[in-house]
Parts: structure tokens; sequence; C-alpha cells
């Protein structure tokens, strides 16, 4: 993204983060943490001004991987025992609106389900609901795999959430995915 945080991007007034921080907390989402590698000084005063607990990587070229098995090990030492919601700091257009269904899914759930994810036209989205039971699992796999390796091997404990909604899987890889995104926000 030319030397800029993704999260740090401005769409709507606001950058993705300050987006992502008000969709979680409107669907009551109280406390949130941000895993911070590459960008440090442009997200740690973004981080403070949502006021977001940080967990900062030792490596600023971590991948993703490692970045989630950071997510993992801060949750379960800050909130044993709690379910954990994950999410990608990129997704522009997700709002409480879109948080809140997932949550309520998730409260409803059948025993035996340990994950759960919208499903946009068989297209996987954001944000990944896992129960203490997975991120307790998910630690204790090698540090190489991720969740996604996990919800793998343990289909038959994801639960899908199924919709239409874009909001869930419209994220920003380039800068024309914003500029696109302006526009087409602008034609709306």
């Amino acid at each position: 993204m030319g030397g800029v945080a993704k999260a740090a991007l401005q769409f709507g007034g606001r950058s993705l983060l300050e987006r992502l921080a008000a969709a979680l907390r409107g669907a009551g989402v109280t406390e949130v943490s941000i895993v911070i590698g590459p960008y440090r000084d442009q997200l740690l005063p973004l981080a403070a001004r949502c006021n977001l607990h940080v967990v900062e990587h030792g490596q600023a070229d971590a991948d993703l991987i490692e970045s989630q098995r950071l997510a993992l090990d801060a949750h379960r030492a800050r909130w044993p025992g709690a379910d954990l919601l994950l999410s990608v700091a990129d997704l522009p257009l997700l709002t409480a609106a879109h948080v809140q269904p997932l949550l309520q899914a998730w409260r409803q759930r059948a025993d035996g389900i340990h994950a759960q994810m919208p499903v946009v036209d068989g297209v996987r989205g954001h944000p990944v609901l896992l129960s203490w039971h997975a991120v307790q699992a998910i630690a204790a796999t090698e540090r190489h795999h991720g969740i996604r390796a996990w919800l793998a091997a343990n289909a038959d404990t994801v639960s899908p959430v199924s919709t239409h909604e874009g909001a869930y899987v419209t994220d920003v890889d380039t800068p024309e995915d914003l500029v696109a995104l302006t526009t087409h926000r602008a034609l709306d």
C-alpha cells in the first residue's frame, strides 16, 4: 500500500481501524485489541485514539500466521476462558449492524460448534469467532499452523453463517481497491 498501514487508510472520513473499532464496540464488544507489527508509528496513535489494547509484534515483517499466534497468546493470557472474535483490520464496509447478527448466531450455536464465520456466496469472510476450546486447541498446534489450518482440520466443529452481504469480504489490498470503493460509494 505504498508504505501506509492498511488500517490507517481513510475511508468515509475515518481510518479503517477507527471504523472497525466502532463496528465492534457498537455491536457490544467492549474489549478490543490490535496486533501491531510493521507501521508501529502510524498505528500506535490510532490505537490510542480508539482505546485499543495493543499487542506489539517483535518482528516488523511478521506474516499472518505469526500475527494470529500472537493474538491467540495475548487473548489466552488476558482473558482466560473467554471466546475470541478475530478480524482483519481492512474491512471498510463492516459496521455494528454486520457484527451483531454474527454475535447473536454465536450465542445460539449448537453444542460442539467451536468456530463460526460469515460465508458470502461461498467465500469465507471476517470476523471469525472461536470458542475458548478452539483457542486452546489452535494454540496447542505447531507454531507454523494458523487458524485456517485448524478450521480445515476441524470442519465438523465450524459453522458458517451464510449471507450475501459483501461487507464481510470486501477488503482493501491495493490503492486501487480503495479508490474503487470510494468511487462506488460516491455513486450510491
